[in-house]
């Protein structure tokens, strides 16, 4: 591996024999410049551009020819301009750029708020490093080395420190951190990218963000950080399409843990769910294929005031690596294929329409499991036993103003997901009659593991996470953000957030609906927040105490300043109050009052 790495970096250095720049580069999902883009829509009258990120400049191109320059304002010309002038690049064909990021978190409550995943805003790297390499005017390749903490704080104990200070930074070895805290997964960021003026073919490990919600969105979410995957995009003034090929660790190599005979090395037996524990190592033998494919539609109608989307998902699962090449075919309908043992779809619509100049509506449905004519139907007496349904729903609105030298936004955002959204059983029964899914038994559903080294010992962590929806099923969500920006030079925003979350999560056990003399099915369908936990959980042995729902706000206040152009510092607030944590109304609520402050330094 590391004379593949050593080529592989030869090889970019050799390109600089080739052309100048071109149009292939990325613009990733959290990038200021499609969010430039959609504002500039908005108060132009348009539909939101293509919310299937990450984007080409190429594409992010074709997006500003909509836009007809005299028209602007001197506020929105500004913008516009800045979008312009962060796509120039020198023609130097490879070359390396450097960020360094200092970064401090203090915070209340070092008792309660003790992870990463309890801290209320994303964390930078301390040292980033970036390769940039245009070959031609079609291909592109992109790699980033990052000296930092791992995502997952934890010594060979598998605790995890963060947050267990008052004061803490993102130096490396600085105490909670230390020399096992170290990051070697990275990088998170590394692909090669081939295009055109219309089409775009992206290859390696980058992050994904389909879909217009601000809080998360239902196919594909923003938060997992990064995917490794293959993605095929072509794109005109009306259509465009997206196909997908994501890949994730299959759940036999951490569901369980094996007990393995010292003589022959084999596995003697599976004890227990393994996903976020000690055990295992990187000397473990991956098994079996995981592979989320999609493909994504979407249309531009009515005088660009109307974007319609159609996307469908497959999760693709296979202990023994065999591969049903139909799901390759970029034009089936793959729920059609009928393959339950092996595979899952997952539909979804999205429709945003600006009604006039400055505000979008926009509204998504995420049908993971629907009683369709004819089926059984969950809670019904005297019924059979029947699928629970399975949905999701997002409406939200945006109003963009232009103001000054910036862009003002306001944005309000309600989301209601089913308690089985996202969950299925294995797939593996011999009839309809018998498909109970086991604790301990892995279902095809879509929850995904990222796999993280965790320590200088080479051990492993899976941390599994909703590859749709970042809050998952059984949740209710309220949003309302203020932002506004003046691109390039300064940005100040507040965000309230309210979440009603019931007691089910990623690790519910799926049941069907309708109990019978067989089969001891909960009586009715469960709807959202639920008060008690219905079925087994494959990580909480003790899910039956849940009693009720926890109720949780966040309120944000943060901003950012240019200093030079190099040179940013930036900072956060918020207080973040959880009651009934856990679904547990015997545990007091808890609060934390979280201070991030940041400077960032970039060549």
């Amino acid at each position: 591996m590391k004379k593949l790495f050593i080529l592989l970096l030869v090889l970019l250095s050799l390109s600089s024999v080739f052309a100048g720049s071109n149009g292939v580069k990325a613009v990733e999902v959290d990038s200021d410049i499609w969010n430039a883009v959609k504002s500039l829509y908005i108060t132009q009258g348009h539909a939101l551009p293509s919310t299937t990120g990450p984007w080409s400049e190429n594409e992010i191109k074709l997006m500003l020819s909509f836009l007809d320059e005299d028209k602007l304002s001197p506020s929105e010309k500004e913008t516009y301009d800045w979008v312009i002038s962060e796509m120039e690049h020198e023609e130097n064909v490879f070359k390396f750029g450097l960020e360094a990021n200092l970064e401090t978190y203090i915070h209340s409550n070092s008792e309660d708020f003790v992870t990463r995943a309890m801290w209320s805003e994303d964390t930078k790297p301390m040292l980033l490093i970036k390769s940039d390499s245009f070959i031609g005017d079609n291909l592109y390749g992109f790699f980033t080395f990052n000296v930092s903490n791992a995502k997952i704080m934890a010594d060979g104990s598998g605790k995890d420190e963060f947050g267990t200070t008052p004061f803490s930074t993102n130096l490396i070895m600085v105490p909670p951190a230390s020399m096992k805290t170290l990051d070697f997964g990275f990088p998170y960021n590394a692909y090669v990218a081939a295009g055109g003026d219309n089409w775009q073919l992206m290859w390696g490990r980058y992050n994904l963000g389909w879909g217009p919600g601000t809080t998360g969105n239902f196919i594909i979410g923003d938060h997992l950080g990064y995917h490794n995957n293959i993605r095929f995009t072509a794109f005109n003034n009306s259509f465009k399409y997206t196909f997908l090929v994501d890949s994730f660790t299959h759940p036999m190599n951490y569901y369980y843990y094996w007990d393995t005979n010292s003589d022959t090395h084999e596995p003697t037996d599976r004890i227990g769910y393994n996903g976020d524990k000690t055990g295992l190592s990187t000397q473990e033998i991956l098994k079996g294929l995981k592979l989320m494919f999609a493909h994504r539609l979407e249309w531009r109608v009515f005088d660009d005031k109307v974007n319609i989307v159609l996307t469908e998902g497959l999760m693709y699962m296979d202990e023994k690596n065999m591969l049903d090449l139909n799901v390759f075919n970029p034009s089936m309908l793959w729920h059609n294929l009928y393959t339950r043992a092996h595979s899952n779809s997952i539909l979804s619509l999205e429709v945003d329409w600006t009604i006039l100049n400055g505000l979008n509506v926009y509204g998504s449905i995420v049908v993971d499991e629907n009683i369709l004519p004819g089926e059984n139907v969950p809670g019904k007496e005297g019924e059979k036993p029947a699928e629970p349904s399975a949905m999701g729903y997002m409406l939200g609105a945006t109003y963009t103003l232009a103001m000054k030298k910036g862009i003002l936004e306001f944005n309000a955002e309600g989301v209601y997901t089913d308690p089985f959204l996202y969950l299925r059983d294995g797939g593996k029964a011999s009839s309809a009659e018998f498909r109970d899914q086991k604790k301990g038994q892995y279902g095809i559903n879509f929850v995904v593991a990222l796999r993280d080294i965790y320590n200088t010992g080479g051990n492993v962590r899976y941390t599994e996470e909703y590859l749709g929806y970042q809050y998952g099923g059984d949740a209710i969500v309220g949003n309302f953000s203020v932002d506004y920006r003046d691109y390039g030079k300064w940005n100040i925003g507040g965000n309230v957030f309210f979440m009603a979350h019931g007691t089910f999560d990623q690790w519910t056990v799926w049941t069907r609906i309708n109990p019978d003399d067989k089969h001891d099915y909960p009586k009715d369908n469960p709807t959202t927040p639920t008060t008690s936990h219905v079925t087994e959980n494959q990580k909480d042995d003790d899910a039956g105490n849940r009693d009720s729902v926890e109720y949780t706000l966040d309120v944000t206040l943060k901003g950012g300043y240019k200093i030079l152009d190099n040179l940013e510092a930036y900072g956060s607030v918020d207080f973040i109050y959880v009651k009934n944590p856990g679904n547990l109304s015997s545990i007091s609520p808890r609060s934390d009052l979280q201070l991030t402050l940041g400077i960032s330094y970039a060549l």
